[in-house]
């Protein structure tokens, strides 16, 4: 009898383990209405989208940070994005110190309907755009560039993308760069007043007038001026 209770108190015990162990791991929760939904996860190097599963989805968030991007660091960010047939897809920006609690969770309510392709078009570029700045702010300007190589191949005349890409290499002091750009910015919209004003800046610090050191408005966002 002693022997029977000591190896049912065995297992349980085990079994605690085991559950408190499970519940120590962290977890990144994605959860829908309507359930079976893909959920996907853009590298943050490629931006290629990788499908992770369906709702509602569970995964350790240490597998999560490697399919996102390996070298995932706090304050850096990701994509994750939920869609499924003749719903809305809906996307989120994913800081990674969201990643410093036990359990970090989504909960999605996708709405019936398709996004018209212009729409969805303009928001692809917009979300480009977005990272790509982010990306600039964090210093990491060559994945800033890729993302706005992702605008610019099929759209070689986005007037706000050449801005920001000449923007990205004002901020390295690659002057000569910057200047091709801006007027490439100008090209595409002569009324731009950023580029209007950053070629005259541009061409001045070439030239020796001032400093520099003077000014960073370049990497800033317009509305922040």
């Amino acid at each position: 009898m002693g022997n029977l209770f000591a190896f049912k108190f065995a297992v349980s015990f085990i079994c605690l383990c085991g559950f408190l162990i499970a519940c120590a791991t962290p977890s990144f929760v994605v959860k829908s209405e309507p359930l079976q939904a893909d959920v996907f996860i853009q590298d943050i190097k490629t931006g290629d989208k990788k499908l992770i599963g369906k709702t509602p989805l569970q995964m350790p968030i240490p597998e999560v940070k490697k399919i996102a991007g390996e070298g995932l660091t706090s304050g850096e960010f990701f994509t994750v994005s939920v869609e499924k047939t003749g719903f809305i897809p809906q996307s989120f920006n994913v800081p990674a110190t969201r990643f410093g609690t036990t359990l970090s969770q989504l909960d999605v309510k996708l709405k019936e309907g398709t996004v018209p392709k212009e729409l969805r078009l303009a928001k692809e570029i917009l979300d480009h755009l977005f990272i790509a700045q982010k990306f600039a702010v964090a210093q990491q300007f060559e994945r800033a560039q890729i993302e706005l190589d992702k605008i610019l191949s099929p759209f070689p005349d986005f007037a706000r993308a050449l801005s920001m890409r000449a923007s990205i290499y004002y901020a390295q002091k690659n002057y000569p760069e910057s200047l091709k750009w801006y007027e490439e910015a100008l090209k595409a919209n002569p009324e731009m007043d950023e580029a209007v004003k950053m070629v005259a800046k541009v061409k001045t610090l070439q030239s020796g007038r001032i400093p520099a050191s003077s000014t960073n408005e370049a990497t800033k966002p317009k509305g922040d001026r």
